[in-house]
């Protein structure tokens, strides 16, 4: 609580020669949903104040009341300046018992609300009581509506109508009163019994038995108004925004491409990648779609700066459908345990198109040339969305939104440039692959068939020990070894294959020596096509290796039974007609359980099934 008080009080009151003691005051009004606080100071001079984050609220001067006749002892005092203050102690030692009872303090100060937003302030020293009303419009000075002299406690209890309450004054006689503050409270302290009325005047208990069910009344109409102006908010909150279960208060969570894990930077010679998965949390029955899904990178201060950007995808599962666990695709950055563990990445189908419940990895590319006298960096996600439903109408205007994704120092860039050098590490695998093949300009796909394995183990040796090339080994997981997506110790565990006699899935080679003709140039090995993937920083130094490759060949007498040097995009169209081919044939199934097997309890989810299918297979023919 005293983080609270220093950051409402000013410091000038705050100094224990003037402030004599604080309390902290919070409040709830109807028709607000924020809780008010501020902080209460009574000073050594007899003044009182309010104040909300160093801002005088109200005040009032006391010294015409009945506190003027214990002002000495209020200047010498040196006790607590706050009820929950404890003896000075070390930490270790502190208990709650050694707070002191707030009865016991010579000083109180103590709150009272009438109905919904009448609040009166209670300021007990040693035996006085002073009662201020606290206005509700800013800056309007307290009032002080009553004092009592001989006063030994008081607090607030039930009063005799439902949902009000009283203050109950106890008295060093033994005495008690209770008052809402609603009429002049008497200046002496105990009252002498009331005379007994008269016949000519109005009866006392009928009065009272009015005014108890006018202020119940009163209560209870306070408490509808605050219920349904509650419910008011709920149901215009639900008409703007939707249900509960389909938006939600941050901001982040409100954006239809939503981004998994953190935003990451490797730098690639004198280029600066950076990346990171974003997916359109859309479902599939509604077909949103995001178009233009594209960066906006800003350097402060502006200078003029060139800048590339991709968006990258993985195939989808067999069957066509997205990871079913999205805290899965965000978890494979870190243990390499998705459905795909290949590094099969591909250029989406239409630039800046992501469909509904798919993911892609966006790429933007900056020269380090152009950040050097920069401050910071910034990057922005824009995108647009369009609903493909049949009853949809089109918007009269575009539907652009936007989603930040991170700000960048670029001098901590600049000075650990080697530590976010491509290092190819099983937790960053992915990563690092995507950053080197953009860097990339030449490409080229070497289809090698070897007549047996020993001829492809002299290849990748001579590889390794006369180009210099580091092999870096990406194995399947075993399907018997469990994989704890929760577990810290999985993201740096090697790959363990299926079988001793199983073939890797894939291997990189990649060249990181500064001194070698070679160096940038990564290798990528496809075992189940026989290709080797080739990406080089230029055409000459592509032509330059592929040469050197060949004639290595004839040097190591390897049995080559083929030989084919292309490029990138003419492999890729085969792959993506193989998982249409697949999908058809899985498609033809589906339809065939269904005509045969139509009838039972299952076919709402085999009609499912087949029209993730049917989605599945449409996408592929996109791309083709």
């Amino acid at each position: 609580r005293m983080w609270m008080v220093e950051r409402n009080l000013p410091q000038l009151l705050r100094d224990p020669s003037r402030m004599a003691f604080c309390a902290n005051l919070h409040l709830r009004f109807p028709r607000q949903r924020e809780k008010y606080s501020a902080s209460l100071v009574l000073t050594r001079d007899l003044k009182f104040y309010e104040f909300q984050r160093q801002v005088l609220i109200h005040h009032i001067d006391l010294k015409s009341s009945r506190l003027q006749g214990i002002a000495q002892e209020l200047r010498s005092y040196n006790g607590p300046t706050i009820s929950w203050q404890a003896e000075a102690a070390p930490v270790e030692e502190l208990d709650s018992s050694m707070l002191p009872d707030a009865d016991a303090l010579p000083l109180v100060i103590g709150k009272y609300v009438w109905l919904p937003d009448e609040v009166y302030l209670l300021i007990k020293c040693w035996k006085v009581l002073v009662v201020l009303h606290r206005p509700k419009e800013h800056g309007v000075n307290f009032e002080l509506v009553a004092e009592f002299e001989d006063v030994k406690a008081f607090e607030v209890v039930p009063g005799p109508v439902l949902y009000h309450a009283e203050v109950e004054v106890r008295f060093c006689d033994g005495t008690t009163k209770r008052c809402d503050f609603q009429e002049e409270a008497p200046e002496a302290v105990p009252e002498a019994e009331p005379e007994p009325s008269t016949s000519n005047e109005f009866p006392s208990k009928e009065l009272e038995d009015l005014i108890q069910e006018v202020n119940a009344l009163e209560a209870k109409l306070s408490s509808v108004r605050s219920q349904t102006q509650e419910e008011f908010t709920k149901w215009r909150e639900q008409q703007l925004f939707g249900n509960p279960g389909q938006r939600s208060l941050l901001l982040e969570e409100k954006q239809l491409v939503r981004r998994f894990g953190d935003v990451w930077t490797r730098v690639c010679g004198d280029e600066l990648v950076c990346g990171t998965l974003l997916v359109n949390v859309s479902g599939g029955h509604r077909l949103t779609m995001v178009h233009g899904l594209k960066p906006l990178v800003r350097i402060v201060p502006a200078v003029d700066f060139h800048y590339e950007h991709w968006l990258y995808e993985l195939p989808l599962q067999p069957d066509g459908l997205p990871p079913l666990d999205y805290d899965e695709l965000a978890q494979f950055w870190a243990c390499q345990d998705q459905h795909s563990r290949r590094l099969a990445w591909r250029p989406v189908s239409k630039a800046g198109q992501l469909p509904p419940e798919r993911s892609a990895v966006l790429l933007v590319k900056l020269s380090l040339a152009d950040i050097l006298q920069a401050e910071q960096i910034q990057l922005i996600a824009f995108y647009e969305v369009k609903s493909g439903g049949a009853n949809e109408k089109p918007p009269k205007e575009k539907d652009i939104r936007q989603l930040h994704l991170l700000s960048l120092d670029p001098a901590k860039i600049l000075q650990q440039s080697e530590a976010m050098a491509p290092k190819f590490a099983p937790n960053t695998l992915h990563q690092d692959f995507l950053a080197v093949i953009l860097t990339q300009k030449a490409q080229r796909v070497l289809k090698l068939e070897f007549k047996s394995d020993q001829d492809c183990m002299k290849f990748q040796e001579q590889l390794v020990s006369k180009l210099q090339f580091e092999r870096i080994q990406a194995e399947e997981q075993s399907k018997d070894q469990e994989v704890d997506l929760l577990d810290a110790t999985c993201s740096g565990a090697a790959f363990a294959s299926t079988s001793k006699d199983s073939p890797p899935v894939q291997r990189i080679f990649y060249n990181r020596q500064q001194l070698s003709q070679w160096c940038g140039i990564l290798i990528l090995r496809d075992d189940p096509g026989q290709r080797w993937h080739i990406y080089a920083q230029t055409e000459a130094r592509m032509e330059l290796l592929v040469h050197r490759l060949t004639s290595d060949l004839l040097l190591l007498h390897c049995n080559v039974s083929e030989l084919e040097v292309s490029d990138v995009s003419d492999a890729e169209p085969q792959n993506v007609a193989m998982e249409l081919d697949a999908s058809l044939d899985a498609e033809l199934e589906a339809w065939k359980d269904l005509i045969l097997n139509g009838n039972d309890e299952n076919e709402v989810e085999k009609l499912m099934a087949l029209n993730r299918l049917q989605y599945n297979s449409d996408v592929l023919a996109t791309i083709i």
